[in-house]
């Protein structure tokens, strides 16, 4: 009994040793799971909004703020589409050539026609325009029951600013090789109002509102008045170039323009500047 004792402490002691002995194993490494990409909160749909002075439509604000009826809009739009404007002032010609050459993203307030549909994308529209005859004050009886081309046949001076789309009837009338000379184009829509009143035109045409603003700011009141004489010139759209933006942000535009519409937001920037 002893002896088997004794061999038995002497194997246990002998697989205690072994068991010390042994290196322990390393411990196995931990699996680092990959870190969740960061999304970026910078907006990738960043757009060069042009616009030229037309109030009420666009203006500059004091602190250099740009606002007007089509600048909430058009700013009530992109960010209903996910999108950041950058507003650049130039004049429309400018404008035009920032379309087509890409710098210049969007404009508003623009007529959609052929010759355009070459190098930019339209928005569904979103507004209609009509322009008045404006003529100097006590000046109106001269011009009773005539329409547009029957003042023009008189040698009648229509001012007009250039690349503006006053509709149909006077882009036939400006096609006339007559009549056409009888059009007295400026860059800028107020430049009408200083050849009026200096002589230089008998009258030119300008959306109601805008023509009511500037004559109000301008002090000319009794220099300046509007005839009965009316052109309806259409729905006007956005204009998007097609070298910088693509059909999906336009898309985007017009799903923001309908929810607009839908939820009576649009309308309230309407009746904003309707008062």
């Amino acid at each position: 009994m002893i002896r088997k004792i004794t061999y038995s402490l002497v194997g246990l002691i002998s697989l205690m040793l072994i068991g010390c002995s042994e290196s322990p194993k390393p411990p196995k490494p931990v699996e680092k799971k990959p870190e969740p990409k960061k999304v970026s909160v910078i907006n990738k749909c960043q757009l060069n909004m042009g616009w030229d002075p037309w109030e009420p439509y666009q203006y500059l604000a004091p602190g250099d703020e740009v606002k007007g009826l089509e600048i909430d809009l058009v700013s009530a739009m992109a960010k209903e589409a996910g999108c950041e404007l950058k507003f650049v002032q130039k004049n429309w010609m400018n404008l035009l050539n920032g379309i087509r050459n890409g710098s210049i993203d969007l404009l508003g307030g623009a007529s959609k026609t052929e010759a355009r549909k070459k190098f930019a994308h339209f928005s569904d529209p979103y507004r209609h325009e009509s322009f008045i005859l404006y003529i100097r004050a006590g000046e109106s009886e001269k011009y009773v029951g005539k329409d547009l081309k029957a003042l023009l046949t008189e040698n009648f001076r229509l001012g007009v600013t250039q690349d503006y789309i006053y509709g149909d009837q006077v882009s036939e009338l400006q096609d006339d090789e007559v009549l056409a000379n009888n059009f007295v184009s400026v860059p800028t829509t107020e430049v009408n109002y200083y050849n009026l009143i200096q002589n230089q035109i008998d009258g030119f045409l300008e959306d109601p509102f805008v023509a009511a603003y500037t004559v109000k700011r301008k002090g000319l009141q009794e220099e300046i008045e509007a005839h009965t004489l009316e052109v309806h010139s259409g729905a006007v759209s956005i204009m998007f170039s097609k070298k910088s933006v693509k059909k999906e942000t336009v898309d985007a535009f017009n799903k923001a323009l309908a929810t607009l519409k839908q939820t009576g937001e649009y309308q309230k920037i309407l009746d904003k500047y309707s008062h």
